[in-house]
């Protein structure tokens, strides 16, 4: 239990360590940062012993990296069919193009993910997988509003809105 509250409390120090830094909006993200708060956030809502997480990370890891080569390869795709990424002049053709791309990037994310959700529960127990499909979104999403929230100059606390002229 004291493990967890460990690994809960870095998570939350790193996330408020990234959400509270002051800037340029355009500034560089710390990945390795980010890595981390997702590590600890993870490890205590799936509630890992640690003989789980040595085996659960590593496949976790293959799993990203796959993710994230895959987003490359289409990124690209997607780049070479648009340029100056001018979606409001792109021609028939080129949308059309652009549509088949994505639908095959996401059936290539569905494979993955239909992969990797066999090995998590090779390793993880039913409930834990489902979890780690909820806490990953919600990771997720509670990252890119702290990202934006930094962006825009609102204020972090409450989500309040920032006051106009």
């Amino acid at each position: 239990m004291s493990r967890r509250l460990l690994l809960l409390g870095i998570g939350a120090l790193l996330m408020l360590n990234l959400s509270a830094q002051d800037g340029p909006p355009n500034r560089q993200v710390d990945w390795e940062q980010i890595k981390a708060a997702r590590i600890a956030f993870l490890t205590s809502r799936l509630d890992l012993t640690t003989e789980q997480g040595q085996v659960f990370w590593p496949v976790f890891n293959e799993y990203e990296k796959r993710k994230s080569e895959l987003g490359k390869k289409y990124g690209q795709k997607k780049r070479s069919l648009v340029s100056n990424r001018d979606y409001e002049n792109m021609s028939d053709e080129a949308a059309n193009k652009m549509l088949d791309t994505y639908l095959e990037q996401k059936e290539a994310e569905a494979k993955i993910e239909k992969e990797y959700l066999t090995k998590f529960k090779e390793v993880l127990s039913p409930q834990q997988t489902w979890k780690l499909v909820r806490f990953e979104g919600e990771f997720r999403r509670s990252l890119m509003q702290r990202l934006s929230r930094s962006r825009d100059g609102s204020p972090r606390e409450n989500g309040a809105k920032k006051k106009g002229n």
